[in-house]
Formats: structure tokens, C-alpha cells, sequence
């Protein structure tokens, strides 16, 4: 009986194996049937009945690729650019972007000064396989584009968030990422809030006070400061009669004004000067340090601390602190930027500028005559007098073309001078 199932068993799959085969050289006819109807449409120049029997030879196999593009060709010689990048695009869709395929599509955009939807094809690209070294090629070419906003301002501050301050005869205001005025300049200072709700810090003569994003008057201190800045940490920097100290969110004094100097808190420290030397504090205004530092470095919105790191220098060079006040790396530069976000910091020795990453070890050489740390991926610098931006790689994304240039915000805007002028660039992937 056993024997007899082996047998049984041993039939079965040969009919099966004998089904499978003769229906793979059944169905292999067909598509080389189909296939070669298509070639001799071709050849007769019937590009719609060609492209009819590729549809028929899809049904055959499950890899389709060689019918698609086929049927592409066949679109592009009808004429039919758009029905040609459907299709191209779906073979991407399905296959994975081949060198091939996506320098097709790419160079399409291109060559119809199409750049926009260039830019909007490989960023989805760039989503949709992010580790891809074919799509990485691309991107890195689309991040060079750039166009201008067409503002002229006699002077503009980096941003911070969607806002930078504006000069215009000497007074103040505040425009927003697409280069448009927010607040007039009508202010001697005017400071730029972490959050809307918490309103634009302002000087007007010997009066400080908090205005809205309309300009309505939000909130005044009881006593005259000299300088108001803005709510981080739950404490607002102050300056009265020439000395610094913190107010609170109700702009009620929460210490002394002893200070030379002193920062806004980010990451619950700030440091304060006093005579030569700084310390750190927390928003407790308990002392996080002695006076042992000959300066703390502070970003272009006097913060010292941002992201969890901060760069302090005991006399001898700059070297990297955490949040922690743990030292990382054991460097020691000359000068540097602060970070603003992931990427790595601008550093100097010797009389140029590289950068490092996070430990605060060197990753891009000394190159550059002068440089700012990393926003969204580009770092302004500087050579030969002129300034562009670089990749995370140190390689050239934009090229020297500005006499100054400032870091580029989470929109993909960034001030740049040239010409005698202040104007704004704007990212094509951020569009």
C-alpha cells in the first residue's frame, strides 16, 4: 500500500511539473508572438498597433520591463511626450530607479527648462528609496538650484525659524521666509520669538515693550530696561543701567542685574560675564560653573546652547561641551561657530576654516577663508573673496557668486549680498 502511494505520489508530480512547463513554453509563445507582431508594426511605423501587441506580451510575463520601455519608445515616436513619461515613470515605479530610466526622465525636465518638476520628480524619488546611490546623484544636482525672491533690503539678518530682521533707514522690522515684510521697520531693535504667542521683544527710544505679530503692544515691564530680549527657557534677558539679568514671563525680575554680559537660556543654561570671565547658569540661577572661561560662543540670536551643545574656551582654544557640561572630542580650535542643528559646525586653525561633526572632531579639512556652520545640509563659505555654499562633503552646491551669504532656514531661504545689496535666494527642493 505504502508502495503504492510513492507511486501515486511520484505521477502526480510529474503531471504537474509536465502542466508547469508546457504552460511557461505555452505562455513564452505568446509573448514571443505577441513581441514580434509589435517589431513588425514597428517597421511599418503603426506605433498604436505596436503598442497594443507589447500590452499583449505583458500578459505573459511577470517581468515586464522590456515591453514597457518599448511601448515607451513607441509614445516618444508618436510624439507623445507625456504619454512617453507616464510610462517612464511607471517603469520606475515598478522596477527601481535605474541609472538608465531616471537620467532619461531627468534629462527630459532639463532640456524643456523644466527644473521644477525635475526638482519635484527626485525629491519623490529621494522619499521613496532615500538610500539609493542612483537617486542620491540626482538629488545632490537638484539641491544646487536656486532662484531669487526679488527683495532688495539695505540689510537683512540670518533667520531664525521663518523670520529675519530687516534694515531700512536705520530702523528695524521683520520679513518672513518668502521675503515679505512682517513689521515695518519702524523699531530700533526688535528680537525674534521662539514662539508667535510669546511676541517680538522691541525698542523704541527708551521704551521696551513686546508687540504682536500685527504690531499691537502685547506686554510692557513696569520698570525702563535698556534691552529686552526674547522668552526662552521661561526667562527674558534684560539690560539695565549698562548690567544684565532675567526677567520671567510675566517680565518680572528674577535676578540681579550684576552682569557685563549674558545670553538667552536654551537647553536651561545661558552663560553671564562678569569683568573677563564667563560662567554658566541655569534658569534656577544656580551656577553651573565658575567664572572659568575667557568666552562662550554664541549663535548670530545670542544663544549659547542650542541642539545640546555649546563651545566654551578656558584661554587656550575653543573645545566642545554636551548639555551635561561633558567634554567631547579633545581638539582644541581657535576659533568657531555654533551649531545649528544636526549638521557640523564651521572650525578654524591656522587660518582657514573646516568643520566639525558633533564629537567635536574635524571631519572637513581647513579649506575655506571663512565659514558658518551647517543649516538643512548647506554651510555658507567663503574663498577668494566671494561666498557659495557646500555640501555636507565639503563639495561646492552653489557657487561663489555673493559678497556675503548667511545659512538658509528650515524653508530653504537664506540672505545673501551682492551688488551692494541684500536680497533673498530660495532653494528649488524647498519650493
Amino acid at each position: 500500500m505504502k508502495r503504492n502511494m510513492i507511486l501515486l505520489m511520484a505521477v502526480l508530480l510529474a503531471l504537474c511539473w509536465y502542466t508547469t512547463v508546457g504552460t511557461w513554453m505555452s505562455s513564452e509563445d505568446n509573448y514571443q508572438t505577441a513581441m514580434a507582431n509589435a517589431e513588425s508594426f514597428e517597421e511599418r511605423e503603426l506605433y498604436l498597433d505596436a503598442i497594443a501587441e507589447y500590452e499583449t506580451a505583458m500578459q505573459y510575463r511577470k517581468d515586464t520591463s522590456e515591453a514597457m520601455l518599448r511601448i515607451a519608445n513607441d509614445y516618444r515616436n508618436l510624439g507623445d511626450m507625456d504619454s512617453w513619461l507616464s510610462q517612464m515613470k511607471s517603469i520606475v515605479a515598478q522596477y527601481g530607479p535605474k541609472e538608465e530610466f531616471v537620467e532619461e526622465i531627468y534629462s527630459y525636465y532639463t532640456s524643456e527648462d523644466d527644473m521644477e518638476d525635475a526638482i519635484s520628480y527626485i525629491s519623490d524619488l529621494k522619499a521613496a528609496w532615500p538610500e539609493d546611490s542612483v537617486v542620491d546623484r540626482y538629488y545632490q544636482e537638484i539641491r544646487k538650484d536656486y532662484y531669487a525672491l526679488y527683495h532688495s533690503y539695505q540689510a537683512v539678518g540670518p533667520y531664525l525659524g521663518n523670520y529675519a530682521v530687516y534694515e531700512y533707514e536705520g530702523k528695524k522690522g521683520i520679513i518672513d521666509s518668502a521675503g515679505e515684510v512682517v513689521l515695518k521697520a519702524a523699531y530700533d531693535e526688535i528680537g525674534i520669538p521662539l514662539r508667535l504667542s510669546d511676541g517680538f521683544p522691541v525698542r523704541v527710544g527708551n521704551e521696551t515693550y513686546v508687540i504682536s505679530e500685527r504690531g499691537y503692544k502685547t506686554a510692557q515691564p513696569e520698570e525702563n530696561y535698556e534691552r529686552l530680549g526674547i522668552l526662552s527657557g521661561n526667562r527674558v534677558l534684560a539690560k539695565k543701567d549698562g548690567k544684565y539679568g532675567y526677567l520671567n514671563a510675566d517680565l518680572e525680575a528674577v535676578s540681579d542685574f550684576i552682569w557685563d554680559d549674558a545670553t538667552n537660556f536654551a537647553d536651561d543654561i545661558a552663560a553671564v560675564k562678569q569683568g573677563e570671565k564667563w560662567a554658566l547658569i541655569n534658569s534656577r540661577g544656580e551656577f553651573l560653573t565658575e567664572y572659568i572661561y575667557a568666552d562662550v560662543k554664541r549663535d548670530p540670536h545670542n544663544f549659547c546652547s542650542r541642539y545640546g551643545l555649546l563651545w566654551v574656551n578656558e584661554g587656550k582654544g575653543y573645545y566642545l561641551l554636551d548639555e551635561k557640561l561633558k567634554p567631547l572630542g579633545d581638539t582644541l580650535y581657535e576659533d568657531v561657530r555654533c551649531f545649528y542643528e544636526e549638521g557640523a559646525a564651521a572650525v578654524y586653525q591656522n587660518g582657514k576654516w573646516g568643520f566639525a561633526d558633533r564629537q567635536g572632531q574635524l571631519v572637513i579639512s581647513y579649506t575655506f577663508d571663512d565659514a558658518d556652520s551647517y543649516q538643512i545640509g548647506y554651510a555658507p563659505v567663503r574663498q577668494g573673496g566671494l561666498w557659495g555654499y557646500v555640501a555636507e562633503d565639503g563639495n561646492v552646491l552653489i557657487e561663489y557668486a555673493f559678497d556675503e551669504a548667511l545659512g538658509f532656514n528650515g524653508n530653504g531661504t537664506a540672505p545673501v549680498k551682492r551688488e551692494g545689496s541684500w536680497e533673498l535666494i530660495k532653494l528649488g527642493i524647498y519650493e
